[in-house]
């Protein structure tokens, strides 16, 4: 009798452990998912989270560049410019207050992506053509080194005529000045007697000046 009431309370026990451990394992199962749903959620909230804040950033990074690009330009040949001989460089002023004009246009309204890229244009040349003048005013302190074979400039003098070639075909307002201006720079920049880096500022400076007006100036 008495290994029958334990016979008996073992299927008890062994019933109820199974009831529990049943339980348990619904009751865990239950958390795994919940916690695998928040999981997924808190995942997918960070992601999206991340992506608006990489998408804002490349929006930020997209209109403040070309402002930027221009500001560093402008400073820089200013900064060039004021080493140069007092007297000197009078249309290059005249081109550098215009290059400004146009950035602080273009800071007024941030929309104005034309205006943006032409004073990146201008200003650039400045800068060029600030080097060029400078290194011309202290061509004593030129390193004697053998210059390189320009083929790759010649390649950029030829291709900026042909950009401004396009370009007079078009009938405009703005800009005509520079025309000529453009024109007489690649042409200088072609003569094989030049030194190889003044040669270079130039060309440099009739592209800058091409990119300006292929924009509108």
């Amino acid at each position: 009798m008495a290994s029958g009431i334990v016979r008996r309370g073992k299927r008890e026990i062994s019933g109820r452990d199974e009831a529990i451990a049943k339980a348990e394992g619904s009751k865990s199962k239950r958390y795994a998912q919940k916690a695998a749903k928040h999981a997924k959620t808190h995942t997918a909230k960070n992601h999206a989270k991340k992506s608006v804040k990489a998408a804002t950033q490349r929006v930020v990074y997209a209109a403040d560049h070309g402002q930027m690009t221009a500001f560093h330009h402008m400073q820089r040949a200013s900064v060039v410019m004021s080493l140069m001989e007092k007297g000197t460089g009078r249309d290059l002023r005249h081109l550098l207050e215009r290059g400004v004009k146009l950035y602080r246009k273009a800071m007024e309204d941030e929309g104005q992506d034309k205006v943006v890229l032409c004073a990146i244009g201008v200003l650039r040349a400045v800068e060029h053509l600030a080097m060029a003048g400078l290194y011309s005013a202290r061509r004593k302190h030129r390193q004697k080194v053998t210059s390189p074979t320009p083929v790759w400039l010649a390649k950029v003098v030829s291709e900026t005529f042909r950009r401004l070639e396009e370009l007079e075909q078009r009938d405009r307002d703005k800009g005509k000045d520079l025309l000529p201006v453009t024109v007489e720079l690649l042409r200088q920049a072609k003569d094989v007697d030049i030194d190889a880096h003044l040669a270079f500022e130039l060309a440099m400076a009739g592209d800058a000046l091409c990119f300006a007006l292929e924009n509108g100036l």
